[in-house]
């Protein structure tokens, strides 16, 4: 027996060796000497392992912890709904319950990031140029297209700040219009009376078309025009098919007042399938009510034999124009236009021709000016800094061409993955590792959606927004808590909220008053601390920092680097004290560190033009920081003195 409990003893001792966590956690040193202190320690969760938190969760029971841990046991990751800081210490818990305080473990686990901001806001309705709009660029000329004149980039603007309501920073719009490289000249132009395309409305297999002033009614039997959809494109279309009945469905416009018109016209755009008789006629009344009970009332005058129905062999027609009837008679009168269905299912032969009617339109033809050709664009705005600006030079947005080079009209999110990649990999034949790109492109007419696309390993692929991240935890009286050490890697631009233009814009709004010239001509580079939202960098080069007149023109190389080493670490602070205003000494009793990754740019003193470091700071108070140390990405390490 006794060689067993030795045994056992010098098992125990090998396991359990003591080692320190991390000096700078205040709160240890009065604790009794640990015996089973893990450090150095890293795990890498795995799916199964949330099993023991989902338990340990709903044992707490109460609504929240039962609510967090399904979207836990759903999405199998953690999340900003499943916190892996609240979380992962109740693993931790039961993985290491033998570990004494100041043990830590760095565990790396799949995190749902979610979209972020950019691609969110693009995924929004389009926002559509309309004549209105044009009048008010053109005035009362019937232009429908911006020109070199008449510029969107000009133009686009002044219209989103007449008609968006609130604007916020940051908010997009997907603006669709027409453009022509030509100026307007005298001609005859369609003014519009009315359009109706069916894409506004639900479509699907038995969905009714249904607009608020049409009437779509069947007089005999029990069907009706179906808005049905097909390539993205919606459409109404009927069939006595399968009814075993007798037909007569009516779909009848909305009032089309033909008042102070000239020259009236109607037109609109047809698909013929599985002929087997003639079966749709078009018809007009002078004196219909508007309501189904007057609909057999009414006259009707026939001009079905002013259009163009094809009858074909077999199968499907392709979409073409029907043709255009002229609506003079009609002048200065209202009228309703009906496309009546005559179909029977119970007859021999049968009369069951299936009729797809799209785009149907009513217009007035008048003398005026505009642009003899144009073509369709589409466009992203940003509204920054206050003012609506293109965003093309950002976000990049599939135009019309695209789509037809596709054989699409729409581009479906289901669809999005097998045809954006070789898009991207046309557009961007040198993409680098890492590279990345914000599309958008229409999944409807009333609809745009945008993904963020990323290039590695030779392709591009869709960013699922799931990362991995490594966090620590350490072991405290209070039991297992997550590490609050803030990691951050500053990152370029020139938006109002990127990291490097906090400090431009820091600068402009104090040192810069008394000195302009610390700030660049285009306001995204500053000289006093040296951080430039245009290269995403901290810049040591002379020619920059000498426009800062504290700057020591005269000293040594080593005194300029030791200035600019001072003026990094003080602009990190203005940093931290604008990205994390709220940070606080201690978050469960650990002190709240921060590492700030930075790229500088010419350090007199280096032998890196570019040079990665990472800043260790510490908070001690409300907006204050201690500077402690900073690491280059070549591992030499510089403490504070």
């Amino acid at each position: 027996m006794k060689i067993y409990i030795l045994l056992l003893t010098t098992i125990l001792t090998a396991t359990f060796s003591a080692c320190d966590y991390n000096d700078s956690f205040d709160g240890f040193d009065e604790l009794s000497k640990p015996t089973n202190v893990l450090a150095g320690v890293s795990y890498t969760f795995a799916t199964t392992d949330i099993t023991s938190i989902v338990t340990a969760l709903n044992a707490n029971k109460n609504v929240k912890d039962s609510a967090t841990a399904k979207t836990l046991n759903a999405d199998k990751m953690f999340s900003d709904q499943a916190d892996a800081r609240i979380l992962i210490p109740y693993f931790l818990k039961t993985k290491y319950y033998a570990a004494d305080v100041k043990s830590s473990v760095k565990v790396t686990y799949q995190y749902k990031e979610g979209r972020n901001q950019v691609v969110r806001n693009l995924s929004t309705a389009p926002y559509a140029i309309t004549d209105s709009d044009y009048k008010l660029i053109w005035g009362d000329n019937a232009v429908t297209a911006f020109t070199p004149e008449k510029s969107p980039e000009k133009s686009i603007p002044v219209i989103l700040t007449k008609n968006v309501t609130a604007p916020v920073e940051g908010m997009f719009k997907n603006v669709e219009y027409y453009y022509s490289k030509e100026e307007p000249v005298t001609t005859i132009v369609e003014s519009e009376i009315f359009e109706e395309d069916f894409n506004s409305y639900p479509a699907g297999s038995g969905v009714l078309v249904a607009i608020d002033g049409w009437i779509n009614k069947d007089l005999k039997g029990a069907i009706g025009w179906q808005n049905r959809t097909y390539s993205n494109n919606n459409y109404a279309q009927v069939s006595s098919y399968n009814t075993k009945a007798v037909n007569d469905v009516r779909l009848i416009t909305k009032i089309i007042d033909l008042t102070g018109t000239t020259s009236p016209k109607f037109t609109f755009d047809i698909v013929v399938g599985n002929f087997t008789a003639s079966c749709l006629s078009i018809e007009v009344s002078e004196n219909f009510s508007g309501k189904d009970a007057n609909i057999t009332t009414a006259t009707w005058k026939d001009v079905t034999s002013s259009f163009t129905i094809p009858q074909p062999a077999s199968g499907y027609t392709t979409w073409a124009s029907a043709g255009t009837l002229d609506l003079k008679a009609y002048k200065g009168k209202k009228i309703y236009i009906s496309f009546k269905y005559s179909g029977d299912d119970t007859s021999t032969p049968k009369k069951t021709t299936t009729y797809q009617i799209d785009n149907v339109r009513a217009f007035d033809e008048i003398s005026g000016i505009d642009v003899k050709n144009k073509e369709l664009r589409y466009t992203p705005y940003k509204y920054r800094n206050a003012k609506w600006q293109s965003a093309a030079d950002s976000v990049i947005t599939l135009q019309p061409t695209d789509y037809d080079a596709m054989g699409l009209k729409f581009l479906t999110t289901a669809q999005a993955p097998d045809f954006l990649p070789a898009f991207l990999g046309l557009k961007f034949p040198f993409a680098q590792e890492g590279d990345a790109k914000t599309i958008t492109y229409k999944v409807s007419a009333t609809s745009c959606y945008a993904d963020e696309y990323v290039f590695s390993k030779g392709k591009w692929s869709v960013n699922t927004f799931i990362l991995e991240k490594t966090d620590q935890f350490v072991l405290s009286t209070l039991g297992w808590v997550f590490d609050p050490t803030l990691h951050v890697t500053m990152k370029k631009g020139k938006e109002n909220t990127d990291d490097y233009m906090m400090i431009v814009n820091y600068v402009k709004a104090h040192e810069a008053i008394a000195n302009p010239a610390l700030v660049s001509s285009y306001g995204d580079s500053e000289y006093y601390y040296g951080f430039s939202g245009n290269y995403g960098n901290i810049s040591y080069r002379e020619s920059d920092r000498s426009l800062d007149t504290t700057y020591p023109k005269s000293g040594t190389t080593a005194e300029k680097a030791a200035f600019m080493d001072q003026r990094a670490i003080e602009g990190i602070k203005v940093y931290l004290t604008l990205k994390f205003p709220d940070t606080q000494p201690q978050v469960n009793g650990i002190d709240q560190l921060a590492e700030v990754t930075v790229l500088i740019y010419s350090n007199p003193i280096g032998t890196n033009t570019n040079e990665n470091w990472t800043y260790t700071l510490q908070c001690v108070g409300n907006k204050e920081w201690k500077y402690i140390q900073r690491q280059s990405q070549y591992g030499t390490i510089e403490k504070a003195e």
